[in-house]
């Protein structure tokens, strides 16, 4: 009667442990990088264990030891898709080298020196490794992770009582001489339902949080395309406005001598220039998040993007009577794309003017340290409050703020920046003290 209750027992876990693995595989085809992929795997290897279990006789010792072995690689590609969830780096002594170890204590204690009970217990040991490092990653939360606090919670507790299963058994394994784990009984029946309905009610609380994440995203997604859209309706269209007031005025008034045109073109150049950088950084941005930002690497001077940029702004740094510096120290190259290069330094030196006072000097200096190239870009501005840095970098949070000349921009440009740097590989981090001025450095390999 056990037996054939364990049978129909095994065929229902198998069932549903395929079609949550094919259902997450299909329907989160688009989520993998959210560990939905390393899930899947682990639920569709827990269904061909199921599955086997159907196949092969209760009770065969080779049989339940391949059993034990499959169980614990599925675990441990449940702990990976937890890992990558995170966005944390994958643990690969403890994903790989913990079921190993289980496959080797296996051979060992089946084959070599046979001791079921010694191999059954050894055997506990991985799975409750793997339930207190489970219970450790959903407990422990970064900031920006408090959102999932509540699913986690509930996750937490069904792998405390998994963990508490594991313990019973290991208690009776120890205390009692006569218990055979092969031995089916009404007991292994109901430890085997709660533990298939405990890896059933784990595994939706994990979906659940993907799907808790996917909305967040998709809020962020539609806060970021909001935001988007009033930069190119409110911050492009008032220097596009001032070009055309400028050229009317140009073009109409008859008495302007020569002095004053000059200075005219001139103010043209600069909200020319300033209107063509925020359409570059909205093209940037849009191609960003489009995800078509697939990029060609090369070698690249840094010195000459900087020269060419000090360039290119030096009429904005004239008209504020800015003094731009370059120290040049020796000759430096990164890997890395050189549109991306360009955009970061056209960015920061933008930056530096327009929080820079007139009459103020902005340094910038590109030197070698050990194996970085550092790339610093200092002004004597008015400086960061110390709790706003931090915001800078995220799109959501980043406020346009006027510079010293009454500038516009669109609060775009470090945020790009940091997303840039990242894709380069590199680091950016800023220092800043209010009345003082503000560093901005950013570091890349630098490749001989």
């Amino acid at each position: 009667m056990e037996l054939d209750n364990l049978l129909i027992i095994n065929i229902i876990n198998s069932g549903i442990s395929f079609i949550m693995g094919l259902y997450m595989f299909y329907f989160y085809r688009n989520a993998l990088k959210l560990g939905t992929g390393y899930w899947a795997t682990g639920s569709i290897i827990l269904g061909i264990t199921f599955l086997l279990k159907t196949i092969f006789p209760e009770g065969s010792p080779s049989a339940t030891a391949t059993f034990t072995n499959f169980n614990t690689i599925a675990d441990y590609l449940f702990l990976a898709g937890i890992w990558q969830f995170k966005e944390k780096k994958i643990n690969k002594w403890i994903f790989i080298g913990i079921p190993i170890l289980d496959i080797l204590q296996t051979i060992i204690f089946f084959k070599i020196y046979p001791s079921l009970r010694l191999q059954y217990g050894l055997h506990s040991l991985p799975l409750f490794a793997f339930g207190l490092l489970a219970i450790i990653e959903m407990i422990r939360l970064n900031s920006t992770q408090k959102y999932l606090r509540k699913i986690f919670l509930v996750n937490s507790f069904s792998f405390i009582i998994y963990l508490v299963l594991l313990l019973i058994f290991e208690y009776a394994l120890i205390t009692n001489t006569n218990f055979d784990p092969l031995e089916i009984t009404s007991s292994a029946i109901y430890m085997q339902i709660i533990s298939s309905f405990l890896m059933i009610t784990i595994t939706f609380g994990f979906l659940s949080a993907v799907n808790i994440r996917l909305n967040k995203e998709l809020e962020n997604q539609l806060k970021s395309k909001t935001k988007f859209l009033t930069i190119i309706a409110h911050d492009l269209r008032g220097p596009v406005g001032n070009i055309i007031s400028f050229l009317d005025l140009l073009q109409n008034t008859t008495n302007l001598n020569e002095d004053k045109k000059k200075v005219y073109l001139k103010i043209l150049n600069t909200l020319s220039q300033s209107t063509f950088h925020l359409l570059q950084n909205l093209l940037e941005w849009a191609t960003k998040s489009k995800n078509l930002n697939r990029f060609n690497v090369e070698r690249i001077e840094l010195s000459q993007i900087i020269s060419d940029n000090i360039i290119f702004f030096k009429s904005s740094a004239d008209l504020k009577s800015i003094n731009l510096e370059f120290k040049e120290g020796k000759q430096t190259y990164i890997l890395g794309n050189t549109n991306m290069i360009e955009t970061i330094v056209r960015n920061l030196i933008s930056n530096a003017i327009k929080f820079t006072p007139k009459e103020g000097t902005i340094t910038i200096t590109s030197e070698k340290i050990l194996k970085k190239v550092r790339l610093t870009v200092a002004d004597t501005g008015q400086g960061i409050k110390p709790e706003t840095i931090n915001s800078l970098f995220k799109f959501e949070t980043n406020k346009s703020t006027k510079g010293t000349n009454g500038e516009g921009g669109s609060g775009l440009g470090l945020v790009l920046c940091k997303e840039l740097v990242s894709n380069n590989n590199g680091l950016i981090e800023i220092e800043s003290h209010e009345g003082v001025g503000t560093n901005v450095i950013v570091e890349f390999p630098t490749v001989e």
